[in-house]
């Protein structure tokens, strides 16, 4: 993908998504599958540090937020696992 503002998750279809970020993105995710990991690679081509709301609640994400920042000219990492199927038992791990 180029660059993105907006991104859908689908557990039912996706495992690895790479987009650029020139603006803040938004995370959506959809279609939970049981057990199901989709990784999401994103760099900030940007001059200006971008803001990722992740999709996850802030208990279910290793940096105790809803949103993570990516600064400038640099890449993150977001690792999701799909326990149940349900945002409450999704999981986020961000790997700057």
């Amino acid at each position: 993908m180029g660059d993105q503002t907006a991104i859908t998750i689908d557990f039912g279809t996706d495992s690895i998504i790479k987009a650029s970020l020139t603006q803040d993105l938004a995370v959506t995710l959809t279609n939970y599958q049981f057990g199901k990991i989709c990784e999401l690679w994103l760099v900030n081509t940007g001059a200006q540090n971008r803001t990722v709301t992740h999709g996850c609640t802030a208990l279910n994400s290793t940096n105790k937020s809803t949103t993570y920042t990516i600064t400038s000219g640099s890449s993150a990492h977001l690792r999701y696992f799909s326990i149940n199927g349900d945002n409450a038992n999704t999981f986020v791990s961000i790997i700057p």
